[in-house]
Protein backbone atom coordinates (compact mmCIF):
# COMPACT_ATOMS: atom_id res chain seq x y z
CA UNK A 1 0.00 0.00 0.00
CA UNK A 2 1.72 3.06 -1.10
CA UNK A 3 2.07 5.45 1.60
CA UNK A 4 2.60 8.90 -0.11
CA UNK A 5 -0.13 10.25 -2.55
CA UNK A 6 -0.35 11.65 -5.80
CA UNK A 7 -1.79 14.63 -7.22
CA UNK A 8 -2.02 14.82 -11.10
CA UNK A 9 -2.91 17.86 -13.18
CA UNK A 10 -5.35 16.98 -16.12
CA UNK A 11 -5.24 18.47 -19.41
CA UNK A 12 -5.23 17.39 -22.98
CA UNK A 13 -2.81 14.69 -22.37
CA UNK A 14 -4.71 13.04 -19.79
CA UNK A 15 -8.52 14.21 -21.05
CA UNK A 16 -8.89 10.57 -22.42
CA UNK A 17 -10.93 7.89 -20.73
CA UNK A 18 -8.62 5.46 -20.41
CA UNK A 19 -5.39 7.05 -20.31
CA UNK A 20 -7.04 8.66 -16.80
CA UNK A 21 -8.31 5.25 -16.11
CA UNK A 22 -4.54 3.89 -16.49
CA UNK A 23 -3.55 6.92 -14.25
CA UNK A 24 -5.48 6.22 -11.08
CA UNK A 25 -4.98 2.42 -11.29
CA UNK A 26 -1.17 3.34 -11.00
CA UNK A 27 -1.67 5.40 -8.12
CA UNK A 28 -3.44 9.12 -8.79
CA UNK A 29 -4.87 9.99 -5.83
CA UNK A 30 -6.26 13.75 -6.59
CA UNK A 31 -7.25 14.96 -9.77
CA UNK A 32 -6.07 19.07 -10.11
CA UNK A 33 -7.60 21.61 -12.39
CA UNK A 34 -5.29 24.57 -13.20
CA UNK A 35 -7.63 27.69 -12.99
CA UNK A 36 -5.30 29.35 -15.22
CA UNK A 37 -6.20 27.47 -18.35
CA UNK A 38 -9.40 25.87 -18.09
CA UNK A 39 -13.53 27.44 -17.74
CA UNK A 40 -16.34 26.15 -15.89
CA UNK A 41 -17.50 23.85 -19.06
CA UNK A 42 -14.38 22.08 -18.62
CA UNK A 43 -14.35 21.68 -14.82
CA UNK A 44 -17.81 19.92 -15.29
CA UNK A 45 -16.41 17.24 -18.02
CA UNK A 46 -13.38 16.45 -16.04
CA UNK A 47 -15.05 16.40 -12.63
CA UNK A 48 -17.97 14.25 -14.27
CA UNK A 49 -14.90 12.27 -15.97
CA UNK A 50 -13.01 11.41 -12.44
CA UNK A 51 -16.44 10.58 -10.26
CA UNK A 52 -17.55 8.08 -13.18
CA UNK A 53 -14.15 6.50 -12.79
CA UNK A 54 -13.45 6.14 -9.65
CA UNK A 55 -14.77 7.53 -5.69
CA UNK A 56 -11.28 7.12 -4.75
CA UNK A 57 -9.62 10.46 -6.45
CA UNK A 58 -10.85 13.83 -4.70
CA UNK A 59 -10.70 16.92 -6.69
CA UNK A 60 -8.46 20.49 -6.47
CA UNK A 61 -9.01 23.52 -7.86
CA UNK A 62 -5.95 25.74 -8.56
CA UNK A 63 -7.08 29.27 -8.78
CA UNK A 64 -4.42 32.11 -10.30
CA UNK A 65 -4.42 34.86 -7.81
CA UNK A 66 -1.37 36.95 -7.85
CA UNK A 67 -0.09 35.02 -10.65
CA UNK A 68 1.01 36.95 -13.26
CA UNK A 69 0.51 35.76 -17.17
CA UNK A 70 1.30 37.80 -20.50
CA UNK A 71 -1.58 38.30 -23.41
CA UNK A 72 -2.24 35.77 -26.21
CA UNK A 73 -0.79 37.83 -28.76
CA UNK A 74 -0.85 36.50 -32.17
CA UNK A 75 2.38 34.87 -32.92
CA UNK A 76 5.29 33.98 -30.37
CA UNK A 77 8.04 36.65 -30.50
CA UNK A 78 11.61 36.23 -31.07
CA UNK A 79 14.14 38.09 -29.75
CA UNK A 80 17.97 38.99 -29.28
CA UNK A 81 20.04 39.87 -26.25
CA UNK A 82 19.92 43.62 -26.53
CA UNK A 83 16.86 43.86 -27.76
CA UNK A 84 14.04 46.25 -26.15
CA UNK A 85 10.45 45.14 -25.15
CA UNK A 86 7.61 47.29 -24.30
CA UNK A 87 5.25 45.73 -21.63
CA UNK A 88 2.39 47.87 -21.49
CA UNK A 89 -0.92 48.40 -19.78
CA UNK A 90 -3.97 48.17 -21.88
CA UNK A 91 -5.50 45.62 -24.75
CA UNK A 92 -4.14 48.28 -27.17
CA UNK A 93 -0.62 47.15 -26.51
CA UNK A 94 0.99 44.37 -28.52
CA UNK A 95 1.80 42.75 -24.98
CA UNK A 96 0.83 43.75 -21.83
CA UNK A 97 -0.22 41.16 -18.53
CA UNK A 98 -3.25 39.94 -18.89
CA UNK A 99 -3.89 39.41 -15.35
CA UNK A 100 -2.31 42.81 -13.61
CA UNK A 101 -2.69 45.84 -16.16
CA UNK A 102 -0.86 47.99 -12.95
CA UNK A 103 2.51 45.53 -13.18
CA UNK A 104 3.82 48.86 -14.03
CA UNK A 105 2.94 50.92 -10.59
CA UNK A 106 4.85 48.03 -8.26
CA UNK A 107 8.44 47.70 -10.21
CA UNK A 108 10.98 49.32 -10.47
CA UNK A 109 13.71 50.49 -12.82
CA UNK A 110 16.66 47.53 -12.60
CA UNK A 111 14.51 45.18 -11.22
CA UNK A 112 14.19 41.50 -13.04
CA UNK A 113 11.01 40.42 -15.09
CA UNK A 114 11.33 36.57 -15.55
CA UNK A 115 9.35 35.14 -18.69
CA UNK A 116 8.55 31.34 -18.78
CA UNK A 117 10.53 30.53 -15.24
CA UNK A 118 13.38 32.52 -16.64
CA UNK A 119 13.40 31.03 -20.08
CA UNK A 120 13.76 34.91 -21.04
CA UNK A 121 15.19 37.56 -18.73
CA UNK A 122 14.46 41.36 -19.03
CA UNK A 123 15.50 44.17 -16.72
CA UNK A 124 13.27 47.37 -16.37
CA UNK A 125 15.02 49.98 -17.98
CA UNK A 126 12.22 52.83 -18.14
CA UNK A 127 8.50 53.09 -16.85
CA UNK A 128 6.77 55.86 -18.30
CA UNK A 129 3.34 56.15 -19.71
CA UNK A 130 2.08 53.31 -18.04
CA UNK A 131 4.36 50.93 -20.52
CA UNK A 132 7.34 48.96 -18.85
CA UNK A 133 10.51 49.40 -21.09
CA UNK A 134 13.12 46.58 -20.91
CA UNK A 135 16.18 45.23 -22.16
CA UNK A 136 16.64 41.32 -22.79
CA UNK A 137 19.21 39.65 -20.73
CA UNK A 138 19.24 36.16 -22.02
CA UNK A 139 16.47 34.22 -24.00
CA UNK A 140 15.11 33.89 -27.74
CA UNK A 141 11.51 34.35 -27.48
CA UNK A 142 8.79 35.51 -25.71
CA UNK A 143 5.93 32.81 -25.79
CA UNK A 144 2.09 33.96 -25.45
CA UNK A 145 0.05 33.93 -22.79
CA UNK A 146 3.43 32.52 -20.66
CA UNK A 147 3.80 33.42 -16.83
CA UNK A 148 6.15 35.89 -15.65
CA UNK A 149 8.12 36.74 -12.12
CA UNK A 150 9.33 39.43 -10.56
CA UNK A 151 11.97 38.65 -8.05
CA UNK A 152 12.27 40.72 -4.73
CA UNK A 153 8.97 42.77 -6.59
CA UNK A 154 5.65 43.37 -4.11
CA UNK A 155 2.55 43.08 -6.11
CA UNK A 156 -0.12 45.03 -5.13
CA UNK A 157 -2.93 42.33 -6.88
CA UNK A 158 -5.54 41.11 -5.32
CA UNK A 159 -4.76 37.44 -4.08
CA UNK A 160 -7.97 36.64 -5.72
CA UNK A 161 -9.47 37.57 -9.25
CA UNK A 162 -13.01 37.19 -10.26
CA UNK A 163 -12.10 34.26 -12.72
CA UNK A 164 -11.30 32.90 -9.52
CA UNK A 165 -14.10 33.37 -7.12
CA UNK A 166 -16.17 32.04 -10.27
CA UNK A 167 -14.30 28.99 -10.19
CA UNK A 168 -14.62 28.81 -6.33
CA UNK A 169 -18.59 29.19 -6.71
CA UNK A 170 -18.47 26.25 -9.29
CA UNK A 171 -16.04 23.87 -6.84
CA UNK A 172 -18.57 25.04 -3.48
CA UNK A 173 -21.94 23.73 -5.65
CA UNK A 174 -20.16 20.65 -7.19
CA UNK A 175 -18.87 19.68 -3.76
CA UNK A 176 -14.80 19.58 -5.09
CA UNK A 177 -12.36 19.46 -1.91
CA UNK A 178 -9.68 21.16 -2.22
CA UNK A 179 -9.10 24.61 -3.45
CA UNK A 180 -5.15 25.53 -3.98
CA UNK A 181 -4.47 29.03 -3.53
CA UNK A 182 -1.01 30.61 -5.82
CA UNK A 183 1.72 33.34 -5.10
CA UNK A 184 0.56 33.61 -1.15
CA UNK A 185 2.87 36.09 0.53
CA UNK A 186 0.78 36.04 4.63
CA UNK A 187 -1.73 35.38 6.75
CA UNK A 188 -3.22 38.55 4.84
CA UNK A 189 -3.37 36.53 1.58
CA UNK A 190 -4.96 33.73 3.22
CA UNK A 191 -7.58 36.03 4.82
CA UNK A 192 -8.93 37.58 1.59
CA UNK A 193 -9.32 34.17 0.09
CA UNK A 194 -11.13 32.44 3.67
CA UNK A 195 -14.72 34.59 2.73
CA UNK A 196 -15.12 33.43 -0.54
CA UNK A 197 -15.02 29.34 1.20
CA UNK A 198 -17.54 30.21 3.88
CA UNK A 199 -20.31 27.81 3.37
CA UNK A 200 -18.08 24.79 2.21
CA UNK A 201 -16.30 21.93 3.44
CA UNK A 202 -13.24 22.96 0.64
CA UNK A 203 -9.31 22.64 2.30
CA UNK A 204 -7.36 25.50 1.47
CA UNK A 205 -3.99 24.95 0.28
CA UNK A 206 -1.32 28.07 0.32
CA UNK A 207 1.22 27.99 -2.50
CA UNK A 208 4.57 29.02 -1.30
CA UNK A 209 6.13 30.48 -4.48
CA UNK A 210 8.15 33.46 -3.44
CA UNK A 211 10.34 34.69 -0.89
CA UNK A 212 7.19 37.12 0.79
CA UNK A 213 6.07 33.53 1.15
CA UNK A 214 8.94 31.99 2.80
CA UNK A 215 9.42 34.86 4.90
CA UNK A 216 5.84 34.71 6.59
CA UNK A 217 5.84 30.63 6.23
CA UNK A 218 4.97 29.84 10.43
CA UNK A 219 1.98 31.95 9.95
CA UNK A 220 0.80 30.76 6.85
CA UNK A 221 0.64 26.96 7.74
CA UNK A 222 -1.10 27.83 10.85
CA UNK A 223 -4.01 29.54 8.66
CA UNK A 224 -4.26 27.42 6.15
CA UNK A 225 -5.23 23.67 5.83
CA UNK A 226 -1.88 22.55 3.86
CA UNK A 227 0.75 23.79 1.63
CA UNK A 228 2.06 23.13 -1.35
CA UNK A 229 6.20 23.38 -2.26
CA UNK A 230 5.51 25.46 -5.52
CA UNK A 231 9.41 24.87 -6.90
CA UNK A 232 9.16 25.82 -10.02
CA UNK A 233 8.23 29.78 -9.21
CA UNK A 234 9.95 29.61 -6.45
CA UNK A 235 13.39 28.57 -8.07
CA UNK A 236 12.69 31.69 -9.84
CA UNK A 237 12.07 34.27 -7.26
CA UNK A 238 14.71 32.98 -4.59
CA UNK A 239 18.16 31.73 -5.15
CA UNK A 240 17.58 28.94 -6.39
CA UNK A 241 20.88 26.73 -4.29
CA UNK A 242 18.21 27.29 -1.64
CA UNK A 243 15.29 25.72 -2.77
CA UNK A 244 15.60 22.13 -1.75
CA UNK A 245 16.74 23.65 2.35
CA UNK A 246 13.15 25.69 1.83
CA UNK A 247 11.53 22.04 0.80
CA UNK A 248 13.10 20.26 3.56
CA UNK A 249 12.50 23.40 6.57
CA UNK A 250 8.57 23.40 4.93
CA UNK A 251 7.89 19.68 4.78
CA UNK A 252 8.83 19.67 8.47
CA UNK A 253 6.99 22.45 9.54
CA UNK A 254 4.05 20.99 8.03
CA UNK A 255 4.53 17.74 9.87
CA UNK A 256 4.86 19.42 12.96
CA UNK A 257 1.82 21.15 12.70
CA UNK A 258 -0.02 17.92 11.26
CA UNK A 259 -0.87 20.13 7.93
CA UNK A 260 -1.12 18.72 4.62
CA UNK A 261 2.01 18.99 2.42
CA UNK A 262 2.56 18.79 -1.01
CA UNK A 263 5.85 18.99 -3.15
CA UNK A 264 5.44 20.26 -6.70
CA UNK A 265 6.95 21.07 -10.29
CA UNK A 266 9.07 19.49 -12.62
CA UNK A 267 9.42 15.94 -10.57
CA UNK A 268 9.28 14.13 -13.85
CA UNK A 269 10.38 17.02 -16.64
CA UNK A 270 11.70 14.66 -18.64
CA UNK A 271 9.29 12.30 -19.21
CA UNK A 272 6.97 14.77 -20.79
CA UNK A 273 8.83 14.09 -24.11
CA UNK A 274 10.80 10.53 -22.78
CA UNK A 275 9.14 7.22 -21.22
CA UNK A 276 12.10 6.54 -18.40
CA UNK A 277 13.26 9.17 -15.91
CA UNK A 278 16.42 10.79 -15.10
CA UNK A 279 18.73 9.85 -12.68
CA UNK A 280 18.30 12.88 -10.94
CA UNK A 281 14.83 12.80 -10.79
CA UNK A 282 14.42 9.16 -9.29
CA UNK A 283 16.71 11.04 -6.35
CA UNK A 284 14.21 13.93 -6.72
CA UNK A 285 11.15 12.01 -5.37
CA UNK A 286 12.87 9.51 -3.41
CA UNK A 287 14.18 12.63 -1.06
CA UNK A 288 10.89 14.37 -1.06
CA UNK A 289 9.23 10.95 0.07
CA UNK A 290 12.13 10.73 2.94
CA UNK A 291 11.68 14.22 3.75
CA UNK A 292 7.86 13.04 4.80
CA UNK A 293 5.55 15.07 2.22
CA UNK A 294 2.00 14.05 2.07
CA UNK A 295 1.87 14.09 -1.32
CA UNK A 296 3.66 14.52 -4.65
CA UNK A 297 2.29 16.26 -7.67
CA UNK A 298 3.09 15.87 -11.56
CA UNK A 299 2.06 18.75 -13.67
CA UNK A 300 2.97 19.05 -17.42
CA UNK A 301 3.83 15.25 -17.28
CA UNK A 302 0.35 14.74 -16.86
CA UNK A 303 -1.38 17.91 -19.28
CA UNK A 304 1.15 17.85 -21.96
CA UNK A 305 3.39 14.76 -21.86
CA UNK A 306 3.25 11.64 -23.66
CA UNK A 307 3.30 9.47 -21.05
CA UNK A 308 0.78 10.24 -18.26
CA UNK A 309 0.20 7.01 -16.98
CA UNK A 310 3.60 5.85 -16.85
CA UNK A 311 4.43 8.83 -14.13
CA UNK A 312 2.20 7.82 -12.69
CA UNK A 313 3.45 4.30 -12.26
CA UNK A 314 7.25 5.57 -12.01
CA UNK A 315 6.34 8.40 -9.42
CA UNK A 316 4.49 4.90 -6.93
CA UNK A 317 7.27 2.85 -7.56
CA UNK A 318 10.00 5.01 -6.41
CA UNK A 319 7.62 5.95 -3.57
CA UNK A 320 7.06 2.56 -2.10
CA UNK A 321 11.05 1.47 -1.97
CA UNK A 322 11.34 4.82 -0.56
CA UNK A 323 8.65 3.65 2.32
CA UNK A 324 10.48 0.84 3.27
CA UNK A 325 13.05 2.26 4.78
CA UNK A 326 11.11 5.11 6.76
CA UNK A 327 11.06 4.79 10.47
CA UNK A 328 8.59 5.99 12.65
CA UNK A 329 9.12 9.71 14.20
CA UNK A 330 7.38 10.82 17.33
CA UNK A 331 6.97 14.68 16.53
CA UNK A 332 5.89 16.68 19.71
CA UNK A 333 6.46 20.45 18.21
CA UNK A 334 3.20 22.08 18.14
CA UNK A 335 0.51 20.59 16.63
CA UNK A 336 -2.41 21.99 16.08
CA UNK A 337 -4.37 19.24 16.83
CA UNK A 338 -4.77 19.86 20.70
CA UNK A 339 -2.80 18.21 23.93
CA UNK A 340 -5.31 15.74 24.66
CA UNK A 341 -5.87 14.44 21.30
CA UNK A 342 -1.62 14.54 20.15
CA UNK A 343 -1.06 12.88 23.58
CA UNK A 344 -3.27 9.44 22.55
CA UNK A 345 -1.60 10.03 19.05
CA UNK A 346 2.08 9.63 20.76
CA UNK A 347 0.30 6.54 22.66
CA UNK A 348 -0.08 5.25 19.25
CA UNK A 349 2.86 5.78 18.35
CA UNK A 350 4.57 3.87 21.78
CA UNK A 351 2.37 0.94 20.60
CA UNK A 352 3.57 0.76 16.94
CA UNK A 353 6.89 0.64 17.92
CA UNK A 354 6.88 -1.72 20.70
CA UNK A 355 3.68 -4.51 19.73
CA UNK A 356 3.45 -6.18 17.25
CA UNK A 357 -0.06 -5.18 14.62
CA UNK A 358 -0.70 -5.35 11.39
CA UNK A 359 -2.97 -1.95 10.72
CA UNK A 360 -4.66 0.93 12.85
CA UNK A 361 -8.04 1.29 12.69
CA UNK A 362 -9.81 4.92 13.70
CA UNK A 363 -13.14 6.45 13.49
CA UNK A 364 -12.92 10.23 12.84
CA UNK A 365 -15.57 12.42 12.36
CA UNK A 366 -13.19 15.31 11.17
CA UNK A 367 -10.23 13.67 9.80
CA UNK A 368 -8.00 15.82 12.55
CA UNK A 369 -7.22 13.22 14.57
CA UNK A 370 -6.05 10.59 11.21
CA UNK A 371 -3.91 13.95 9.92
CA UNK A 372 -2.45 14.08 13.19
CA UNK A 373 -1.19 10.63 12.90
CA UNK A 374 0.13 10.84 10.00
CA UNK A 375 2.69 12.78 10.52
CA UNK A 376 4.79 10.44 13.09
CA UNK A 377 5.33 8.11 9.93
CA UNK A 378 4.03 4.77 11.42
CA UNK A 379 4.75 2.12 9.60
CA UNK A 380 1.15 0.00 9.80
CA UNK A 381 -1.26 1.66 7.37
CA UNK A 382 -3.96 4.02 9.09
CA UNK A 383 -7.76 2.72 8.09
CA UNK A 384 -9.95 5.70 8.51
CA UNK A 385 -13.48 5.01 9.23
CA UNK A 386 -15.71 8.31 8.97
CA UNK A 387 -19.63 8.83 8.50
CA UNK A 388 -18.46 11.87 6.52
CA UNK A 389 -17.83 11.25 2.90
CA UNK A 390 -16.16 14.84 2.53
CA UNK A 391 -13.82 14.31 4.90
CA UNK A 392 -12.92 10.76 3.06
CA UNK A 393 -11.92 12.17 -0.09
CA UNK A 394 -10.02 14.96 1.48
CA UNK A 395 -8.25 11.98 3.34
CA UNK A 396 -6.94 10.85 0.56
CA UNK A 397 -3.95 13.07 -0.32
CA UNK A 398 -2.70 12.81 3.49
CA UNK A 399 0.42 10.02 3.66
CA UNK A 400 -0.02 6.64 5.35
CA UNK A 401 -4.30 7.14 5.07
CA UNK A 402 -6.95 4.89 3.79
CA UNK A 403 -10.37 6.40 4.54
CA UNK A 404 -13.60 4.69 4.14
CA UNK A 405 -17.05 6.16 5.04
CA UNK A 406 -18.20 3.96 7.34
CA UNK A 407 -21.56 4.80 10.28
CA UNK A 408 -21.34 2.47 12.94
CA UNK A 409 -22.64 2.05 16.13
CA UNK A 410 -21.05 3.20 19.11
CA UNK A 411 -23.56 2.88 21.83
CA UNK A 412 -20.68 0.68 24.09
CA UNK A 413 -17.52 -0.32 23.09
CA UNK A 414 -17.97 -4.23 22.44
CA UNK A 415 -20.35 -2.94 19.42
CA UNK A 416 -18.19 -0.33 18.57
CA UNK A 417 -15.39 -2.91 18.00
CA UNK A 418 -17.60 -5.43 16.65
CA UNK A 419 -19.45 -3.57 13.72
CA UNK A 420 -16.41 -1.88 12.83
CA UNK A 421 -14.33 -5.02 12.11
CA UNK A 422 -17.40 -6.94 10.17
CA UNK A 423 -17.81 -3.82 8.47
CA UNK A 424 -13.65 -3.93 7.55
CA UNK A 425 -13.56 -7.55 6.72
CA UNK A 426 -16.82 -6.92 4.72
CA UNK A 427 -15.22 -4.13 2.19
CA UNK A 428 -11.76 -6.33 2.20
CA UNK A 429 -10.42 -3.94 4.37
CA UNK A 430 -9.45 -6.03 7.34
CA UNK A 431 -8.08 -9.69 7.40
CA UNK A 432 -9.40 -12.30 10.34
CA UNK A 433 -5.23 -12.61 10.79
CA UNK A 434 -4.38 -9.13 11.87
CA UNK A 435 -4.09 -7.88 14.73
CA UNK A 436 -5.67 -4.18 15.13
CA UNK A 437 -4.77 -1.08 17.32
CA UNK A 438 -8.67 0.18 17.32
CA UNK A 439 -9.34 3.87 17.95
CA UNK A 440 -12.93 5.30 18.45
CA UNK A 441 -15.80 6.26 21.30
CA UNK A 442 -18.72 5.60 22.33
CA UNK A 443 -21.76 7.81 22.55
CA UNK A 444 -21.95 10.87 25.02
CA UNK A 445 -23.69 10.23 28.41
CA UNK A 446 -24.22 11.85 30.63
CA UNK A 447 -22.21 14.95 28.25
CA UNK A 448 -19.27 12.33 28.79
CA UNK A 449 -17.19 10.25 26.21
CA UNK A 450 -15.68 7.03 26.61
CA UNK A 451 -12.68 6.66 24.33
CA UNK A 452 -11.54 3.65 22.78
CA UNK A 453 -7.97 2.83 22.46
CA UNK A 454 -7.45 -1.02 22.60
CA UNK A 455 -5.17 -3.43 20.57
CA UNK A 456 -7.29 -6.59 19.19
CA UNK A 457 -7.62 -9.77 17.45
CA UNK A 458 -9.79 -9.49 14.38
CA UNK A 459 -10.95 -12.96 14.59
CA UNK A 460 -12.08 -12.52 17.75
CA UNK A 461 -14.98 -9.94 16.97
CA UNK A 462 -15.10 -11.54 13.38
Amino acid sequence: MKKTKIVCTIGPASWDKEVLKQMIDNGMNVARLNGAFIDIPEMTRVANLIRELSPDVSLMLDIKGHELRLNKFDEDIKVNIGDEVVIGSTKEDKIYVATYMDLFKDIRVGKQILVDKAKTVLEVTKITDGKIYTKVLSGSVIQRGKGLNTPGTFLNNSPITDIDIEQINFAKADKWDFVAASFIRSKEDLDVIKPHLVNSSLKLIAKIEDGFGVENIDEIIESCDGIMVARGDLAVEVPYEKVPLYQKMMIKKCRDMGKIVITATEMLESMIEKPYPTRAEISDIANAVLDGTDALMLSGETTAGKYPHLCVEVMSKISLEMEKSMKPLLRTVGSHAGGERDAMMGAVYQVSVTTKIDKVVMVSERGVTATALSRHFIKEPIIVLTPNETVRRQLLICSNIYPTTYEGRFDDRDNAIHDAIRFGITKNILDKTDRILFLGKTNAKNGKENYIFEVVHVEDYA
